[in-house]
């Protein structure tokens, strides 16, 4: 019995290996289309010039793994605010990366992160505190209350804010992609197919700062200082379309992308109020100025259709086998279904229907594209 279970062991082993031989000579395993691609490993290898222009297009189209990043000078355009000049465009920085695969049967995934904070543009004031002590070195004693949020410039002044433009933006998107036939050229189109979720979220802030006097004297007795937040967010899930056409030309690839999406914009509105109240009575000399909080808030929701497009034109050059640095230009334009609130009395509170404009300018990094 015991021979014969070694001798079951020792067919079951046979035949494993030789199966093992046979699934090497066809290269197959169960991940495929993720994993069967020889990159040889050597990325930063010297770029062989002669070679290169000597290659096949599709031969210089890396396959397997890419990541790109790209450092963005973004700008965004105004909303619809009384002063704010909805025209004109207002500069940030943001970031984005592209993480994709491109296997050996010529298809591929892709899934591209953006994130930017900003715009932050405020018209900005400076008003004095009259409820101070007369001497400076007595103006923020540490036992002395204060407005929250008060910059303390050592001058007696507090800043006053009305926001012009601010923003932020957070794009993902994941898209299943196709590498066609290299054209007579050596041109290579990739179309695409994918899911874009767009977050936009529009700060509107408007700050007063003022002081009322007691009875019909000229005293003043309360100092107020008032803040109205109104916060809009869009929550953009579409579907899109679009290409990226490729063009190497001796060490330099240049390269276009279009994206064309449309979707329902999920829209949520919050106002804030609050009121920072001093107030001195006068019966203390110097005394403490007490102050009360008071604050109000309201909501609403809405849904709108949204659709635009994403445009980008950039040039790499190759450094090494399969790294290049490149910078190029982008525009994003959202066409309408975008809600950018203002504070009551401020400008178009409900304009629900408005647009985004987004110019800019990129440059980065790619590795194995």
């Amino acid at each position: 019995m015991l021979v014969l279970k070694r001798s079951i062991q020792l067919f079951i082993i046979a035949a494993m290996a030789v199966s093992g031989i046979a699934s090497a000579g066809e290269h197959y395993h169960p991940f495929a289309e993720s994993l069967d691609f020889n990159p040889d490993w050597q990325f930063f290898a010297p770029v062989d010039v002669e070679q290169l222009e000597e290659l096949h297009p599709r031969k210089r189209a890396n396959k397997g793994w890419f990541v790109t990043y790209d450092r963005m000078h973004i700008g965004f355009d105004r909303p619809d605010q009384d002063g704010a000049q909805s025209s004109k465009i207002d500069m940030t920085w943001g970031n984005r990366w592209d993480v994709g695969f491109m296997g050996e049967k010529n298809t591929g995934w892709l899934f591209s992160w953006t994130s930017v904070s900003g715009p932050n543009v405020y018209f900005d004031r400076r008003d004095q505190r009259l409820l101070q002590p007369a001497t400076a070195v007595e103006r923020f004693p540490a036992l002395r209350p204060r407005f929250p949020f008060d910059p303390n410039f050592g001058d007696g002044t507090i800043l006053v804010r009305q926001s012009l433009n601010v923003a932020t933006l957070t794009n993902l998107e994941f898209n299943r992609s196709w590498r066609l036939s290299p054209y007579h050229y050596g041109g290579i189109l990739e179309p695409m197919i994918g899911f874009r979720y767009m977050g936009f979220n529009d700060y509107a802030v408007n700050e007063d700062h003022f002081y009322t006097t007691a009875g019909t004297g000229t005293a003043i007795n309360a100092e107020e200082f008032r803040t109205q937040i109104t916060r809009t967010d869009n929550r953009m899930v579409m579907g899109q379309l679009g290409y990226r056409y490729v063009q190497p030309v001796n060490r330099m690839t240049f390269s276009q992308d279009g994206r064309f999406f449309a979707g329902p914009n999920f829209q949520t509105q919050g106002y804030s109020s609050y009121n920072f109240i001093l107030t001195d009575d006068g019966a203390v000399a110097g005394g403490p100025v007490p102050f009360q909080q008071l604050s109000t808030y309201a909501g609403k929701d809405n849904t709108e259709f949204v659709v635009g497009m994403d445009l980008r034109f950039e040039a790499a050059y190759q450094f090494t086998k399969a790294f290049n640095i490149r910078m190029g230009g982008q525009v994003l334009y959202v066409g309408r279904g975008v809600w950018r609130g203002a504070n009551p009395l401020q400008g178009p509170q409900n304009e629900n229907d408005q647009d985004i404009v987004s110019p800019a300018w990129t440059f980065g990094a790619t590795f194995n594209r």
